[in-house]
């Protein structure tokens, strides 16, 4: 089911006529990781009917040295493959879910008594040998049953085709967390470039509660957008 969005900007409007070429490539195995703290100027997506927001600076995570453990240390699921017709390739791998009141730095508003946010970690990897646009294909999906009845009630909480009948997606925000030793993205004509062969650690959070029974077992991650999947159809990054 589609989610109408609000592009006010040459930005955004350059970003989603390039990324609305991509698609799903293919599933394959992997185990990436994580690491300590610098500032970052990333793209964030917004999913949801919400206007779209400009890019800001997060509290992204760095290390030092490439490779000193960081991509080796963190535990994922198998990674999902997906690339585009001019020649942009990303894996995606999932690393955990959880619920916090303020799961990105950017969060601004305190969940309501009874309720929590939740997020999932998940590394993006450009797997090519040129800088990709960067981009966040994955969005959080939770357990209809533990999202509140006045959530349910506005169908802020949409279902769609491929994942589980008891599981819908809320409007949601993605930021980047941890650049694990790689440089950060390049800026050019307003748009975002993650490095070739670069990965980096991305949270997606919901936007609207769920109950603070939820569990990591009551969330999600999948790629639906039609920018990436074919036929619109949920396919899933697994979370280990």
């Amino acid at each position: 089911m589609a989610r109408s969005q609000s592009h006010r900007s040459a930005h955004r409007k350059r970003r989603t006529r390039r990324a609305a070429r991509l698609d799903i490539a293919g599933v394959v195995t992997g185990v990436l990781g994580v690491a300590a703290v610098a500032g970052l100027i990333v793209v964030v997506r917004t999913h949801g009917d919400h206007a779209a927001t400009a890019p800001r600076t997060v509290a992204a995570r760095t290390e030092t040295q490439r490779g000193s453990g960081g991509l080796s240390r963190l535990k994922t699921g198998s990674q999902l493959d997906v690339s585009t017709p001019d020649g942009y390739s990303y894996s995606l791998a999932a690393v955990k879910a959880g619920t916090a009141d303020r799961p990105l730095a950017s969060t601004t508003a305190r969940p309501a008594h009874g309720t929590t946010l939740g997020y999932i970690d998940y590394v993006i990897t450009n797997t090519g040998n040129d800088a990709a646009l960067l981009d966040f294909p994955a969005d959080l999906f939770v357990r209809r049953s533990r999202v509140p009845a006045s959530v349910l009630a506005e169908n802020r909480c949409m279902p769609q085709p491929g994942a589980p009948s008891d599981m819908c997606t809320l409007p949601d925000h993605t930021d980047v967390v941890n650049t694990l030793g790689f440089a950060p993205p390049s800026s050019q004509d307003g748009d975002q470039y993650i490095p070739a062969g670069a990965s980096y650690l991305v949270r997606v959070a919901t936007d609207m509660p769920v109950d603070t029974s939820v569990s990591p077992d009551d969330m999600r991650l999948y790629v639906w957008n039609p920018r990436f999947a074919p036929g619109r159809r949920a396919v899933e990054v697994p979370l280990p």
